[in-house]
């Protein structure tokens, strides 16, 4: 998908704000190390351009030791970010949505190994394996579903269709692998989560959050979504010209639609361990390793999940003796990290409005707490290299060839004799070498980051792995594609498409890419601003999903509608932008029916100005198919654009746009 992320820094703004908004902190312990941690860390991603405000808090056996906000939450309204100032916490509401699947468990309404289709009967799919993913499978990624629906999921307003949309667009899906096999990340399974809790509650997702999660952990200030009337929100902010962007509200609720603050973040945690919204043993059960046998072929896997978070054990901490449970949150506007310490009754909250590191953050700000505390010793580990470059053996060389992950289709030789990795990816027309990575007599060919690569030939299937510097935790990152079965594919190749009924209030705004790959006939490509995922052909119309390790993969169908080709992936549909008429001198452009964009090409460079209906959207990419302009994110009245630019409508049906095209 060709999408634009709008961020912005706010370095040129340091001077005019203060530096930090209502700082709270406990006078009975010294925090004051990890507080000048926290603050350092946190300025340093703000200044660094990609935040605008920021929240953190830490809670420490039920008490509230430090929260604070920073930067401006409102710039327009000079309202500086508070310990009160909601932000979106993203999939972090995973951790919620599993906590309450255990409360439905511990009622005796809903049994984690039970299939779902005994919860939702009008659960169906394409696939007839569907009928075994379990309960607990949608909880730990393990459910085979392609990943995500993202049409109007990240949005401008609340769509009372998500859910029935979601529903549809699993009843046209396959599988991408058996349900209960492999855990990978799938926001598809949290969604459909959220589906089961309103059923089997029957109420709605945020009134069952509200009245058994919230309430019951004292979260105040956490609602699903921003409430209506609430001004004290944190906006993101454009990098280019400093705009505020609009309020983003995720209709994918179940798996990231819940607005929250730093603060109500721990009190969930304690609230987690002081058996406040589930018990003990639902607690022991949703922080054990749950993910599915084949996440990795020996070892650990990195993202130890349990239910609802990514990980049960974060390694650096782990290595020390300590638990950390950890769940990362990211939106398009917004980043949050939420650590809890069950053994030392610590929780740990940042968030960001705009991008961040997070993780790199927490796991700073939570080492500084826990060595102030006296748990650990201040030990800065330095990596000691023992291996030594050694030839490749016979072994690997079968492991050269093409795989495949999320984004990437890669090309892997070896070397022999110089004991080198040569690592090529795709770029759309070429395999182009990313890397040259040299072996080590420990059996791994090691990466600049430090990181550690190897090869498995495990459950049927030729693996890459990336493993962490010195522990066995390691992480599945592509695996082998092989084409047999040569299908024409002429209808996919180098094309771009752009989507017919996106909708006014999407903050996705991309358009998609196909073409051919020379190397594997019969696979072609998906993606668009440098994304390459490969996909083989079922006949010279459908491509299958054909990567178990890989997250967010969708079915690309081409099918005829009043003789022109129309793509469909995930619940969107597109256009062959080689159909798109010119826009004719004085043409009117008219929504002809709901759900229908009109979408026009333009012949020349010039100015464009427009006037549009009440909830109407105009957005504009240039001939490379990156957005140029969007009414929804600008208040210009007219735009340059250039010949090959296309300009896609959207409104209601009946709606017109009235427009001004001039040459230059």
């Amino acid at each position: 998908m060709k999408k634009k992320m709008l961020i912005i820094g706010l370095s040129f703004l340091l001077f005019l704000v203060p530096l930090s908004g209502c700082a709270t902190t406990s006078p009975s312990h010294s925090y004051d190390k990890t507080i000048a941690t926290a603050r350092t860390e946190i300025w340093k991603a703000i200044s660094g351009g990609g935040a605008s405000s920021a929240t953190v808090a830490i809670i420490d056996n039920g008490e509230i030791v430090y929260e604070e906000g920073f930067a401006m939450a409102n710039r327009v309204e000079a309202l500086s970010a508070d310990t009160n100032t909601q932000f979106n916490i993203g999939s972090i509401s995973k951790v919620f949505t599993a906590t309450a699947v255990m409360q439905l468990v511990e009622a005796g309404k809903v049994d984690l190994d039970q299939p779902v289709v005994n919860y939702v009967p009008d659960f169906v799919m394409q696939d007839a394996r569907y009928k075994n993913i379990t309960v607990r499978m949608l909880l730990n990624h393990s459910s085979g579903l392609p990943g995500t629906d993202y049409t109007d999921g990240f949005a401008t307003k609340k769509d009372p269709n998500f859910l029935a949309m979601f529903m549809s667009y699993l009843a046209n899906s396959n599988l991408k692998d058996d349900p209960g096999m492999v855990s990978v990340y799938c926001n598809d399974g949290f969604t459909l989560a959220e589906v089961l809790i309103e059923r089997v509650s029957g109420q709605s997702y945020a009134d069952y959050m509200k009245a058994q999660i919230f309430s019951k952990a004292n979260m105040d200030n956490s609602s699903c979504n921003f409430t209506a009337d609430n001004t004290n929100i944190a906006l993101k902010y454009n990098n280019e010209d400093g705009t505020a962007l609009p309020a983003e509200y995720v209709n994918l609720m179940g798996t990231g639609g819940i607005s929250s603050t730093a603060a109500d973040l721990c009190r969930f945690g304690d609230a987690l361990l002081n058996k406040k919204i589930i018990s003990k043993e639902s607690l022991a059960e949703s922080m054990n390793p749950q993910y599915a046998s084949e996440t990795v072929p020996a070892g650990k896997p990195i993202t130890s999940y349990g239910l609802g978070w990514d990980m049960v054990n974060v390694p650096e901490f782990a290595d020390q003796g300590i638990q950390v449970l950890s769940k990362n949150g990211g939106t398009l506007q917004f980043n949050s990290q939420l650590y809890v310490l069950p053994k030392e009754g610590l929780s740990v909250a940042l968030i960001f409005a705009g991008s961040a590191d997070t993780t790199a953050i927490t796991n700073k700000i939570t080492k500084a707490l826990l060595e102030e505390k006296g748990i650990v010793q201040n030990s800065e580990t330095k990596l000691t290299m023992t291996a030594k470059t050694a030839q490749i053996p016979d072994q690997l060389m079968s492991f050269a060839g093409y795989y495949g992950a999320n984004g990437s289709t890669i090309k892997v030789g070896f070397n022999k004799e110089k004991g080198l990795l040569d690592y090529q990816e795709f770029n759309g027309t070429q395999f182009v070498s990313t890397g040259n990575y040299t072996y080590q007599d420990d059996g791994y060919f090691y990466l600049p980051s430090g990181n550690r690569m190897s090869f498995s030939n495990s459950f049927g299937k030729k693996l890459i792995l990336q493993s962490l510097p010195t522990s066995d935790y390691s992480i599945v990152v592509a695996e082998a594609i092989t084409a047999t079965n040569p299908v024409d594919t002429q209808n996919f190749a180098d094309k771009w498409w752009i989507p017919t009924n996106f909708k006014a209030t999407d903050l996705n705004t991309f358009a998609a890419a196909t073409g051919s790959i020379a190397d594997l006939p019969g696979f072609i490509y998906f993606g668009g601003d440098g994304t390459f995922t490969p996909y083989p052909l079922k006949d010279a119309n459908t491509a299958v999903m054909a990567l178990a390790y890989a997250r967010d993969l969708v079915e690309p169908r081409i099918t005829e509608v009043n003789g022109k080709k129309v793509l469909s992936a995930m619940s969107y549909t597109f256009m062959d932008a080689n159909d798109v008429p010119i826009l004719q001198n004085g043409e009117v452009i008219s929504i002809l029916a709901a759900n229908q964009n009109q979408i026009r090409k333009l012949d020349k460079n010039g100015t464009f100005s427009a006037t549009l209906p009440e909830g109407g959207r105009l957005i504009i990419y240039d001939a490379n198919f990156t957005v140029v302009y969007d009414s929804l994110l600008s208040n210009k009245k007219k735009t340059s654009v250039t010949a090959g630019s296309y300009l896609l409508f959207i409104g209601n049906e009946g709606d017109s746009l009235e427009y001004t095209y001039t040459d230059n």
